[in-house]
């Protein structure tokens, strides 16, 4: 039986499991309890373990799955009533880390689409580039008319264009009234668009699955896992069609590590979840800078505007003590938050 709790005071920034002393001294309370402390000990002290029975003492209270019953007794609390905020604490390092690994997993897509297109060049059975936004409209439409099983999407930048919605929502209502499953990825940044969160909600009715995620979320959409756009460079509107089975299981695969990791884009948006929102952003925001990102790239990559992403890089620099971008830098590359616990707050307890 293993579950993560908060350890006693020193030790609060690394969750670990209970140990078997600890599970048996919950058991001991919940068979016999509610215990007197001195009794206890009694029942569970052979001489040398004093100590032990008071650390676990220590670590179910910390826990929160031993509450005090008047001034010296002992009872069980539900597990099911504290694990939350326990299991929050791992699904915050895992979502860090998946994002970590689907960065890595972007830049060796984008290679292989770079090593793809220099073996074939732009044409051939695999590739097909299309230099003009009606061309790929017009084939979107073809595609999407022959679409039988599947579409997947992921549109970054957050808001998008009254009259690109408008578009989306015929062809996603045709899609989905022929049975094709529908999901599509925002980035957080979409949540706050009213018009975007409408169109959500009217295809979402109609049977599709919209989530959002943080961070980085490169713009591609595959139909039928048969065919996959994706943008041109060098060409403001251009795709680059792609029919290579290698290619697109591997886009599929980074859409589904995305998908797993996404919110429901109607999610309630109680103070909390804003809060692990900002913290999410923040610490994408960090990744850029240590990769040396100006801000116009860094906001346009997380799908947020320049004044926004400006901001929260100020409230890093005063929540890390640091005067400017070159004293953060330093911070960042002396203590490591990102490979701890990708937080700020591990950076903002080790400065100094």
């Amino acid at each position: 039986m293993n579950i993560p709790y908060g350890h006693p005071a020193g030790d609060e920034a690394h969750p670990g499991e209970l140990s078997p002393a600890d599970v048996d001294l919950y058991r001991e309370v919940a068979e016999h309890g509610p215990l007197h402390m001195d009794e206890l000990m009694t029942r569970l002290m052979t001489g040398e373990n004093r100590e032990a029975v008071a650390r676990s003492i220590a670590v179910l209270t910390a826990a929160g799955l031993l509450r005090r019953v008047g001034a010296d007794r002992l009872a069980v609390a539900d597990p099911a009533d504290v694990s939350s905020r326990f299991l929050k604490r791992w699904e915050d390092r895992v979502q860090a880390t998946q994002l970590d690994l689907l960065r890595v997993r972007g830049q060796l897509a984008e290679l292989a689409l770079i090593h793809a297109t220099q073996r074939h060049g732009h044409g051939g059975p695999h590739l097909e580039r299309l230099a003009s936004l009606e061309d790929v409209t017009r084939l979107l439409d073809r595609q999407a008319g022959a679409c039988t099983r599947e579409v997947l999407a992921a549109q970054p930048g957050g808001p998008r264009p009254a009259a690109q919605l408008l578009a989306a929502r015929d062809r996603d209502r045709q899609l989905l009234e022929r049975g094709v499953r529908l999901r599509t990825l925002y980035q957080h940044a979409a949540r706050f668009h009213p018009p975007t969160v409408k169109y959500a909600e009217e295809v979402t009715r109609l049977g599709a699955e919209v989530r959002t995620v943080t961070g980085d979320l490169a713009r591609f959409i595959v139909f039928d896992r048969s065919a996959l756009f994706v943008p041109l460079q060098d060409s403001p509107g251009g795709a680059l069609v792609v029919r290579s089975p290698d290619l697109i299981a591997f886009t599929v695969q980074i859409f589904e590590l995305l998908w797993s990791s996404g919110e429901l884009i109607h999610k309630p948006r109680e103070k909390s979840f804003v809060q692990g929102i900002a913290d999410q952003t923040r610490r994408s925001i960090l990744h850029h800078l240590v990769q040396g990102h100006d801000d116009r790239t860094t906001a346009r990559a997380l799908g947020i505007s320049v004044r926004t992403c400006q901001r929260h890089v100020s409230e890093i620099m005063h929540r890390v003590g640091a005067t400017n971008r070159f004293q953060l830098g330093y911070l960042i590359g002396r203590h490591g938050p990102l490979e701890q616990e990708g937080s700020i707050s591990a950076l903002s307890l080790k400065k100094g």
